[in-house]
């Protein structure tokens, strides 16, 4: 996470996006169907690809916003099949977090 000061690219995040540090994350879900059972389960999230909006956004990767890239050209971008991205919004971080604990729990 680039907001965290120990980060190789801190100082340069911090100089680019003036002290404001949003919260982008990703995990494998260990297959591409379980992604996509993860991300249908998730009540709070929308599945959009857009990020740095107020609300919480999840997307897969592969089979959306770089869907045009070969898959070495992909996984040297560090996206898998089995990947989802979070793009954190402002919503109570409690009902994200058990939003996406039922989501995993269940699939």
């Amino acid at each position: 996470y680039l907001g965290l000061f120990g980060h190789e690219y801190y100082e340069l995040a911090e100089k680019q996006f003036n002290n404001v540090f949003g919260a982008l994350v990703t995990f494998r879900c260990g297959s591409k169907e379980r992604a996509y059972r993860i991300l249908n389960a998730l009540k709070l999230p929308y599945i959009l690809s857009n990020i740095g909006d107020t609300k919480t956004l999840v997307i897969h990767p592969a089979s959306t916003i770089a869907v045009h890239l070969s898959q070495e050209e992909q996984e040297k971008s560090g996206i898998f099949e089995d990947l989802i991205r979070i793009s954190v919004g402002i919503e109570d971080i409690e009902d994200l977090k058990q939003d996406f604990a039922q989501a995993i729990r269940n699939n």
